[in-house]
């Protein structure tokens, strides 16, 4: 069962084979095809794989019978419970234990079940990124407003964490949310989810960040495959509409801090003592955007090293990027700056965001801003600039914004073009704020209970599920009048 649910061509020969409708069929074969014999052949012992909910759309989609009997049986609680009634009954063409099966359940609170809106969710649920943050931050969302969800996870490389396994939903449900960006995964993204993809497909989106208010070429193509696209920020959305034919919706996917243990700065090899500037940033996401050097820049201005202060650069895979890495190594000499370079869990990650006294990032350009709204959340004050992503829930009365001009990249910095528009924050500015963070600590620590509360105020997985759950709602009504006409 487990073996089918990540070979595609199982999937897509016997697309309800792990359901208890369709595994009669799926084992016949599987004996035949690989000289298979044993008592584990026997359907009757296997364990229920899916929850009956689950059980019921995959093999209404497999099974055209059905949806010609029930057509768009799921649009309503009294359509799917007129389907789960027949199904057990003698009208229905399943076998006399399968109509025992179905039997069990009560077709009224069945159907409110089916009936609920549903939506499968590709995204990287294993690669340490923040990405992954991201996409768990969607599905909880879901899951608080009480919407069923079907994951995949699409795998990336050897240092996911091992847990690819763990998402094994197909296609279940009429809408898919493929998050993940469009180059260079969007092509191959249900062969890394070992994923068939269903035909015909249902309602697809795509959940895309981007850092620039204009977007590649190659992404209007992309948008061909997908019936609409979701951004975290108005920010990305805008850059969006300004390209694409299909529609544009801006629904943040909602933050909340994962569980974490609070632990010192001693734990990750600090002295406790020093107040501690922090910023986070992956080397996989373009050094030049996250800025760490103009952040260098900045703290070695406000501060000399014979002060009471230092800074923290935390990044990971330095050594896939090892010249950028390298010119980061000798920057960060002197000046009570301490690098880390390592994958943390999401556990120690967030420790240490705790530990630290003061967020602050000197990004040119972000789609979202994720470790900022943790700051926050953390009851942080943090300093970053005043553009993109992040200005969606950052101001004055919350944060300290920096002050920026708009500048050309002027040369290609893949994946992005040299005619683009990013911030050049300013050194001078972002100097004096980590200067008056540090000398007047308490104004900092008001600021951060500020941060904190505006944070969990605007940026809550329930208020972000639920707007994400009306828009589901207005495309499965979208998709029933279309099916009825």
């Amino acid at each position: 069962m487990l073996a089918h649910a990540f070979t595609p061509a199982w999937q897509q020969t016997h697309p309800g084979g792990a359901t208890v409708f369709g595994r009669e069929k799926f084992v016949a074969w599987f004996a035949a095809e690989y000289a298979a014999s044993g008592e584990w052949l026997n359907t009757a012992t296997w364990p229920e794989w899916e929850e009956p909910a689950s059980q019921i759309r995959t093999a209404y989609v497999a099974t055209e019978s059905w949806r010609t009997a029930h057509p768009n049986a799921f649009a309503d609680a009294s359509r799917a419970s007129a389907l789960v009634a027949w199904l057990a009954s003698p009208a229905s063409p399943l076998s006399e234990a399968l109509r025992a099966w179905c039997a069990k359940f009560d077709p009224s609170i069945l159907g409110a079940e089916l009936a609920k809106p549903g939506v499968n969710v590709i995204g990287h649920f294993c690669y340490p990124s923040g990405l992954r943050v991201s996409v768990e931050s969607l599905v909880t969302a879901l899951g608080l407003n009480e919407v069923a969800t079907s994951l995949r996870d699409i795998r990336t490389d050897a240092k996911d964490d091992p847990c690819h396994a763990d998402f094994h939903g197909l296609e279940s449900h009429d809408i898919t949310v493929v998050h993940v960006q469009p180059e260079p995964l969007l092509d191959t993204a249900y062969e890394r989810a070992d994923l068939f993809e269903r035909l015909p497909r249902p309602y697809r989106i795509g959940y895309w960040y981007w850092e620039f208010d204009s977007i590649p070429d190659s992404w209007v193509t992309h948008a061909q495959k997908v019936d609409e696209v979701w951004a975290a920020t108005e920010f990305v959305a805008r850059g969006l509409r300004e390209r694409l034919s299909v529609p544009v919706r801006t629904l943040f996917p909602g933050v909340q801090l994962a569980p974490y243990a609070r632990r010192g700065k001693s734990h990750f090899g600090l002295s406790e003592k020093p107040y501690t500037f922090l910023f986070v940033f992956h080397m996989m996401s373009v050094m030049e955007r996250k800025n760490p050097l103009g952040l260098i820049r900045a703290f070695k201005s406000a501060f000399g090293e014979d002060e009471g202060v230092r800074l923290v650069l935390k990044t990971s895979f330095g050594d896939r990027h090892p010249e950028q890495f390298e010119v980061l190594k000798k920057a960060a000499v002197g000046g009570n700056i301490v690098l880390i370079n390592e994958v943390y869990t999401p556990d120690n990650l967030l420790s240490l965001m705790d530990a630290c006294d003061a967020y602050v990032s000197l990004h040119r350009s972000e789609g979202l801003g994720l470790t900022m709204a943790e700051a926050m959340l953390m009851g942080k004050p943090v300093i970053a600039t005043n553009f993109s992503g992040n200005v969606d829930f950052m101001d004055e009365s919350n944060s300290l914004p920096v002050s920026y001009k708009l500048v050309k990249l002027g040369q290609a910095i893949p994946p992005y073009d040299a005619d683009l528009e990013w911030a050049e924050p300013s050194v001078e500015h972002a100097a004096q704020l980590m200067r008056r963070v540090y000398d007047d600590q308490d104004w900092a620590r008001e600021l951060g209970a500020r941060a904190k509360e505006s944070a969990e105020t605007n940026l809550s997985l329930q208020s972000a599920g639920r707007k994400i759950r009306h828009r589901l709602e207005e495309i499965k009504a979208m998709r029933g009048k279309s099916q009825a006409e």
